[in-house]
């Protein structure tokens, strides 16, 4: 989210994100899912939605403010990812995320936890798509046993510096508090 991948920016989150869903974490948040809101991650459900109510952005390291980086990475997800330079297998990469984090945390209680990392493109993005996300296992071939998934995420271009978008409003049919304990 800087000048290079990963920057600093990219490492904070990816830290937030590794450690949301890591366990207390990931087993508060499936308890959540289970007794309270059992679409959390369900289609129609947006993946900029998503980390706003996980309370998941870049907060450092300094100078920026904290509310400009909020502003950035809310503008990455809910642009960046679901434009046409995101398109993946049909979709777009941030409908791709969803869909693994939903296998991976609501249905498979195998998955022990989620790493996350950006990536610089390797040379293996098609010309036009600036964005991938390789997941890992593949959510429709999961193993049998416990197993840690990661989703790394290549990219070819950072977020532009200047953007911004506000904290996004709830999805249809999400089931309060707008932001849970987990």
């Amino acid at each position: 989210m800087g000048a290079l991948i990963p920057n600093p920016h990219d490492q904070n989150v990816s830290g937030k994100l590794d450690t949301t869903f890591s366990d207390p974490h990931l087993r508060n948040l499936r308890r959540f899912i289970q007794h309270t809101d059992h679409g959390f991650f369900d289609p129609g459900r947006h993946l900029y939605r998503i980390s706003h109510r996980l309370k998941v952005a870049p907060d450092g390291p300094p100078p920026p403010n904290p509310a400009a980086l909020k502003g950035r990475w809310q503008y990455f997800l809910q642009t960046l990812l679901t434009n046409a330079q995101a398109a993946q297998n049909g979709t777009t990469v941030a409908e791709v995320i969803r869909e693994a984090l939903r296998v991976f945390v609501a249905d498979d209680p195998n998955c022990t936890s989620i790493t996350f990392s950006a990536i610089p493109d390797d040379g293996t993005l098609p010309n036009g798509i600036n964005y991938r996300a390789d997941i890992n296992p593949h959510p429709q071939a999961l193993p049998a046993n416990p197993y840690v998934a990661s989703i790394h995420l290549m990219c070819r271009q950072e977020i532009p510096p200047g953007v911004n978008a506000p904290d996004p409003p709830a999805d249809g049919g999400e089931v309060p508090p707008d932001q849970p304990n987990i």
